[in-house]
């Protein structure tokens, strides 16, 4: 019973995010959905087995973008984020500033440099989790026209967000507000459960998931949310 609902946990996330259209770049799902998606980037870190407590506790699924060399460092973390039936995507290996190595060395030396990142992370997280990724999310939201064709070399869709705001220093309650207000059909929301000082985010995630319930949202993975 635990093998068969293990293996259909993994087949339904790869399901999901295989109508997700490669090449495409999203920062926002249809306003036609009264849905928002959670995502979760930088793990498996420090925080990830708290913010999974958080969403056992309220049954939601999330989607966490994860850097490859984290995954090569917390393997069974990762593979716990899988178990608990969570989407995974792919942040590159070592969430790498591409806007600062572009400024230094050029649009050729930069499409190489990302390539080489996304081959990379791509390996280190379907080696370890069996599973095929499909969707990608660029550190730092680094974007330019051309990483759609090279996302869709990989068989990624570009996934950005609505609204981020866990990495700010600024207080809690000004935090939390950003978050409350950002909740409308289709939005995708950002937070982080690797790096430090991530005890904000662990209090406010539950905030958005109650208000958002309580104004008849659902909320789903970032690959259900931007599936037709």
């Amino acid at each position: 019973m635990i093998l068969k609902t293990a293996a259909s946990i993994v087949l339904s996330l790869v399901s999901l995010c295989a109508a997700v259209e490669p090449g495409t770049f999203q920062a926002d799902g249809p306003v036609s959905k009264k849905a928002i998606a959670l995502t979760f980037d930088d793990g498996p870190g420090l925080f990830t087995a708290q913010v999974l407590e958080v969403l056992d506790g309220h049954k939601v699924k999330a989607t966490f973008f994860m850097n490859g060399d984290q995954v090569d460092f917390r393997p069974d973390l990762a593979r716990e984020v899988l178990k608990r039936g969570h989407e995974v995507g792919d942040h590159t290996w070592g969430h790498e500033n591409f806007y600062a190595y572009e400024k230094k060395h050029g649009t050729d030396k930069t499409r190489s440099a990302v390539r080489a990142a996304i081959a990379r992370s791509k390996a280190k997280i379907e080696e370890t989790l069996k599973i095929q990724v499909k969707i990608l999310r660029m550190p730092h939201g680094y974007h330019r026209p051309w990483m759609k064709e090279v996302a869709k070399e990989f068989g990624y869709a570009l996934v950005n967000w609505t609204l981020g705001m866990d990495w700010h220093n600024m207080p809690e309650d000004k935090m939390a507000a950003y978050y409350l207000k950002s909740i409308r059909p289709g939005a995708i929301l950002l937070f982080h459960d690797g790096g430090r000082g991530r005890g904000k985010t662990v209090r406010i995630v539950p905030l958005v998931i109650e208000k958002a319930r309580s104004k008849g949202f659902q909320i789903v993975t970032a690959g259900e949310l931007l599936t037709p």
